[in-house]
C-alpha cells in the first residue's frame, strides 16, 4: 500500500518537483547487467500521439513531448523524437507512473505495469521490451469544440413549464474515462492500469441569461464529453407558499467532433 501511495503522490507532484527542456533531460540509471540474463529488465518505449482533428486511427505523432517516468523515488525524463517516441532503456520490471507533457494539449497522467510476463519479448540484449501509446488532447484551436447552452429549473411549480435557473452555478465538463481505451495502446507489456489527464475538466459560470459556453477537447472521430451542472439550493414557489428545494442536475454525455458546436440545455430536477 505505500509504494502505491508513493506513485500516487508523485503523479500529482509532478508539475512542482520537475520542469524540463530539452536542454535538462536527465536520462535514467541503467540496471545492473546482472539483470540481463534472467530477462527482469526492462526497454519501455512511449509513443505520444496527437488526438485532435483526425480519427485515433490516423493520428500524428507528438515530436519534443516530455515523458518522464517514476522509479526509485526519482524521476526521469525523456524527450519525444518526431515521431513520438520516448525510449527508457534497462528499467527495473515493475509498476511505474508516467506523466506526459506536450504544449497545448492535456497532461497524461499513467500508471503502467513492466512487470515480467512469461510471454514477453526479448531481444538479441537479452532486454525484455514493453510498449504504450498515449493520446493527448488539444486545449485550444482547431482540434477542440464548443459546448453551449442554457440551464432550467421548475422555481415555481405553481406556473406552468420551467424557469432559468439561477445566476452563478458552476458547469464543468471532463473527458468520459471508460472510452480511454479507445485512444491507448494497447495490453500487453506496457499495459495502462489507470489514466487521468490534467486540464480536461473546463469550468463555466450560468450568466445573467441562465446560459454556458466551453470550450473542449475533441478529435475527427467524436470525443466523448460530460457535462454536469452543480447542485443548488433554492426557495422553490408552491401553491402553499416557498419550500427550500435542493435541485440536482443529471449528466449528459456528448460525443464532439473537433470544429463543431454543440448545444445541450440543462434541466435540474
Amino acid at each position: 500500500m505505500k509504494t502505491s501511495f508513493n506513485i500516487i503522490f508523485l503523479i500529482i507532484t509532478f508539475a512542482i518537483l520537475y520542469s524540463c527542456t530539452k536542454e535538462n533531460i536527465e536520462e535514467p540509471p541503467s540496471a545492473s547487467t546482472e539483470d540481463l540474463i534472467d530477462g527482469r529488465t526492462v526497454r519501455y518505449t512511449v509513443q505520444v500521439v496527437l488526438a485532435g482533428n483526425t480519427s485515433f486511427k490516423s493520428t500524428s505523432a507528438a515530436d519534443s513531448a516530455i515523458v518522464s517516468l517514476v522509479m526509485n523515488d526519482s524521476i526521469y525524463s525523456v524527450a519525444t523524437d518526431t515521431n513520438g517516441f520516448a525510449t527508457f532503456n534497462r528499467l527495473v520490471a515493475g509498476t511505474v507512473a508516467v506523466n506526459i507533457r506536450f504544449n497545448n494539449h492535456t497532461t497524461a497522467n499513467l500508471i503502467v505495469d513492466l512487470s515480467v510476463k512469461t510471454d514477453s519479448i526479448i531481444d538479441a540484449n537479452n532486454l525484455r521490451n514493453a510498449a504504450t501509446m498515449v493520446a493527448v488532447f488539444p486545449l485550444t484551436g482547431s482540434g477542440t469544440a464548443i459546448i453551449k447552452g442554457k440551464a432550467f429549473a421548475d422555481l415555481n411549480i405553481t406556473v406552468a413549464g420551467l424557469e432559468d435557473a439561477p445566476v452563478g452555478i458552476q458547469v464543468s465538463s471532463i473527458i468520459e474515462s471508460e472510452q480511454m481505451i479507445n485512444f491507448t495502446n494497447h495490453t500487453g507489456s506496457g499495459q495502462i492500469l489507470s489514466i487521468a489527464y490534467e486540464q480536461s475538466i473546463n469550468t463555466t459560470i450560468l450568466d445573467q441569461s441562465s446560459e454556458y459556453q466551453i470550450n473542449v477537447p475533441a478529435t475527427g472521430s467524436g470525443l466523448k464529453i460530460v457535462i454536469k451542472a452543480n447542485d443548488f439550493v433554492y426557495n422553490q414557489v408552491t401553491a402553499n407558499g416557498t419550500q427550500r428545494k435542493i435541485f440536482t442536475d443529471n449528466a449528459d454525455t456528448i460525443s464532439v467532433i473537433s470544429g463543431f458546436t454543440y448545444y445541450n440545455d440543462i434541466n435540474y430536477n
